[in-house]
């Protein structure tokens, strides 16, 4: 038996079944490569499902930066105050829209800060969130109530008072508003929905409508940002700010990191006592994401997300696949519409040594790490059309 189905074997009999696990165990990881433990290398289009979407697998910085830390300070309690967790909030609220930071380790609990945060901010009896059909914000059970159906069946009831429209239909949304809601939450690109976009003009009347209705815009970028997209945080994109964003996968570079960014206007409702996260934004993860901040900078991957994703999709264009319906994305965020079953692809390149990924059967979602190199990128390409041509 090879090393990797003892690994398999171990782990289908001590570890739930919650995940569809492939029959892969990884070992090690090095930029835009990544070895299973017998020893095949893949180049990896999905970066550790986004978790190490920027720097990509064990950038010396960051390793750097964490085993600095690692030697100094583990974690203290959020009741004491460290000077890299607050320079780590300094440096994304520079970028973003000012406004203060909650710190905790998932998307999920990022976004349950937000609804919790909005719910507060309200504070004269509004509690109704609205979401989109086809988003996707957690699986805790506050940010499951907000997700799409199929991920919340067997888990029911959800919370009360939340709401859903279509994406991009303005008027769906000034429909589901009434005098009970308190926010609106919504993804730039719905990642798990599809990599569905908005419109600008859809995000510049959502913007208006929150505005004049006294609710909340909650923008969750937990895929979108940092630099994917070709901005700092994907709303940029649009000419707009939030009130509320929420951050998680690659702000940590590979370590649990996550952030709830309230602007002026509510940067103050989380008062003692009404949240909190015991290990949220702890020294040794706050190292790693103000290093990430720092690489963005330094090798301007925000400038890179654009040129390399803007080639990427060409190349998928240029391949002339026959049942590609379309490519759409932005930046180094990109998913691929098919007329049929995308399964068979994703496994075809495993086998031939390609990480990707397939969202809603028929949407190939590609996300790699903005660090990859041109070399990889064409490696990658190469694999993916061969394997598309071949069926």
């Amino acid at each position: 038996m090879s090393k990797q189905s003892e690994i398999v074997e171990l782990t289908q009999k001590h570890l739930m079944p919650n995940y569809a696990r492939l029959p892969v165990a990884m070992e090690c990881g090095e930029g835009s490569y990544i070895w299973d433990a017998d020893g095949k290398k893949y180049v990896d289009f999905f970066a550790g499902f986004g978790a190490c979407g920027v720097t990509g697998h064990c950038h010396p910085a960051i390793v750097s930066a964490i085993q600095t830390q690692a030697a100094k300070l583990l974690c203290c309690g959020n009741v004491f105050t460290h000077q890299i967790q607050a320079e780590l909030a300094q440096a994304i609220t520079a970028k973003a829209f000012g406004g203060k930071v909650f710190f905790c380790h998932s998307g999920a609990e990022a976004n349950e800060a937000a609804l919790k945060l909005a719910r507060l901010w309200a504070g004269d009896g509004r509690y109704k969130i609205l979401s989109f059909h086809h988003a996707f914000h957690g699986r805790t059970m506050g940010s499951l109530s907000l997700t799409s159906k199929k991920y919340q069946k067997g888990f029911e009831p959800m919370l009360s008072g939340n709401a859903r429209a279509d994406f991009n239909d303005l008027a769906a949304v000034e429909k589901g508003i009434d005098a009970k809601t308190a926010a609106v939450i919504v993804e730039c690109i719905q990642g798990e929905g599809g990599m569905n976009l908005a419109t600008k003009e859809f995000m510049h009347g959502l913007r208006k409508l929150c505005d004049q209705k006294n609710i909340l815009m909650i923008i969750d970028e937990v895929w979108t940002a940092p630099a994917r997209t070709g901005k700092w945080f994907a709303y940029q994109l649009f000419d707009i700010k939030p009130d509320v964003m929420t951050l998680g996968k690659a702000i940590g570079g590979g370590a649990p990191l996550a952030a709830c960014v309230a602007g002026p206007k509510c940067q103050d409702v989380l008062q003692p006592g009404t949240h909190g996260c015991t290990m949220g934004g702890n020294s040794l993860c706050a190292a790693a994401g103000l290093a990430v901040m720092h690489l963005i900078e330094t090798d301007a991957l925000v400038m890179r997300a654009t040129i390399d994703g803007l080639d990427i999709m060409n190349a998928i264009h240029g391949g002339d696949i026959s049942y590609v319906k379309s490519v759409r994305g932005a930046g180094m965020m990109i998913g691929i519409e098919l007329d049929k079953p995308g399964k068979e692809i994703v496994l075809k390149c495993l086998e031939k040594g390609l990480l990707i990924n397939c969202a809603r059967d028929f949407i190939l979602r590609l996300a790699p790490p903005l660090t990859i190199q041109r070399p990889q990128i064409e490696e990658g390409i190469n694999i993916l059309l061969d394997v598309m041509k071949s069926l």
